[in-house]
């Protein structure tokens, strides 16, 4: 007799073939059993889709004639399950065995609608991937801890702004409310765009310190190709001007043009001035659709800018050296 699912996790494979066979099995050693894997394959060119049939029940594979990107793949992915939980879980992971228990225990016992997970490097565990996205009032976000040792990983659960998807957990019924990732973005920021736009509706997201993967991180699209550069820079654009609240939308517009023009200076030093110009001079004629959503999601938000920017890291020492900006969770009093 097949278990109802408390968690659907959405993997999106787009020629991850060196990589999905360990997740897939990575996933089906997991301590927690209450689950169903949707793997949305974006129509693959490798032959790794050849690699994703699995003989158990609890995973369904979905071929798709077109990549779709991650964002659209996602919310199919979504749309298919009806657990209470969303996972989202990269095909360039690997979970250990307790993650998805670690996860879920955390989200339930803080009463969050989204969890973020502590990452570990594939090419050097001795490294931290991430523990958490980060944000700040100028319109960038990181990965918290990025390329920190390992050992520098908070021990304790707490607030963040939001999960990277690479290996994040959603309440269904807020995801599914919120219209999931902004399929606009096709791929990158997506999840900041989420963690922001769930966040103005209320939300809130922990960090579970105790559920661990291992991220090989731009492992199919690589992290200083002009793919990724293109879609980072236009949806961190995009991201800002749909969720910004108006007071801090007002207020902070000059300093976000001037950290976008800096990156565009920035980028002739790296040899991406062209693909950085394209990138922004896209976010700009895209702003007609962008600005819609705008008004859709600031007349549905619950949260003023005082809240929103309480949950931002202002320090800029912190944004300099992608320092984890992780809030202790405060305990209540004895008895409550």
């Amino acid at each position: 007799m097949t278990r109802q699912s408390l968690v659907d996790i959405i993997i999106v494979n787009f020629n991850g073939g060196e990589f999905i066979s360990e997740c897939i099995e990575a996933v089906r050693n997991q301590t927690f059993r209450e689950f169903h894997v949707y793997v949305i394959d974006n129509n693959s060119t490798d032959g790794s889709v050849d690699l994703l049939a699995v003989e158990d029940e609890r995973f369904t594979i979905v071929r798709n004639t077109e990549n779709l990107g991650f964002a659209a793949a996602c919310n199919q992915g979504a749309a298919l399950g009806n657990a209470p939980w969303i996972a989202m879980l990269n095909p360039d992971t690997a979970p250990k065995t307790d993650w998805l228990e670690e996860a879920v225990r955390c989200g339930e016992k803080h009463k969050a609608e989204m969890v973020g997970c502590t990452m570990l490097s594939k090419r050097n565990p001795a490294k931290l991937d991430g523990v958490g996205d980060a944000y700040s009032p100028l319109g960038l976000a990181w990965r918290g801890g990025y390329d920190w040792p390992a050992d520098q990983a908070p021990d304790h659960d707490g607030r963040i702004f939001g999960p990277c998807a690479a290996a994040a957990l959603y309440r269904r019924d807020i995801y599914m409310d919120s219209g999931g990732f902004d399929e606009q973005f096709f791929c990158y920021v997506e999840d900041v765009d989420l963690a922001f736009r769930l966040r103005l509706y209320g939300a809130e997201c922990v960090h579970a310190s105790d559920a661990v993967v291992y991220h090989f991180g731009s492992g199919i699209s690589g992290r200083r190709s002009e793919f990724t550069i293109f879609h980072g820079t236009r949806n961190r654009v995009w991201t800002w001007v749909k969720n910004a609240p108006p007071l801090m939308f007002v207020l902070t517009m000059p300093f976000v043009a001037m950290v976008n023009l800096v990156f565009l200076l920035r980028s002739a030093f790296h040899g991406k001035f062209r693909c950085t110009a394209r990138a922004l001079g896209e976010a700009i004629r895209g702003l007609g659709p962008i600005l819609e959503s705008r008004r859709d999601i600031q007349k549905k938000r619950t949260a003023n800018s005082l809240t929103i920017s309480k949950a931002m890291t202002w320090s800029p020492v912190k944004l300099l050296t992608r320092a984890p900006d992780i809030r202790r969770i405060a305990q209540p009093p004895n008895g409550a």
